[in-house]
C-alpha cells in the first residue's frame, strides 16, 4: 500500500495555525500581486508596440520636417511701466 502524500492532502483554513494561515495568505497575496503585475506589464509592451508601429508608419520620405516660420517674443514685465498691468 503506498504512503499518502502528506502535501497532497486538502486542509480547511479554518484548521491551519496562525503559522499556516499567514503562509496560505501571504500565498494568495503574492499570485495576486504577480497576477496584477503581469496586467501591466502586458499592457505597457503593447502600448510601445502599437506606439513604435505607428511612429514607424507615420514617417513618410515625401514629407519635410517642421519649420518655424516665425518666432514672437513674449512681452515681459521688466519692460512695463510700474503701475501698469
Amino acid at each position: 500500500m503506498p504512503a499518502e502524500d502528506p502535501w497532497g492532502a486538502e486542509v480547511e483554513f479554518d484548521q491551519l495555525t496562525w503559522l499556516g494561515k499567514a503562509v496560505y495568505l501571504s500565498g494568495h497575496v503574492a499570485r495576486a500581486a504577480g497576477s496584477v503585475l503581469e496586467t501591466v506589464v502586458d499592457g505597457a509592451a503593447g502600448l510601445i508596440a502599437d506606439t513604435e508601429r505607428a511612429f514607424r508608419d507615420g514617417l513618410d520620405p515625401n514629407v519635410e520636417d517642421a519649420k518655424i516660420l516665425a518666432e514672437y517674443e513674449e512681452p515681459s514685465d521688466a519692460n512695463k511701466p510700474p503701475g501698469k498691468e
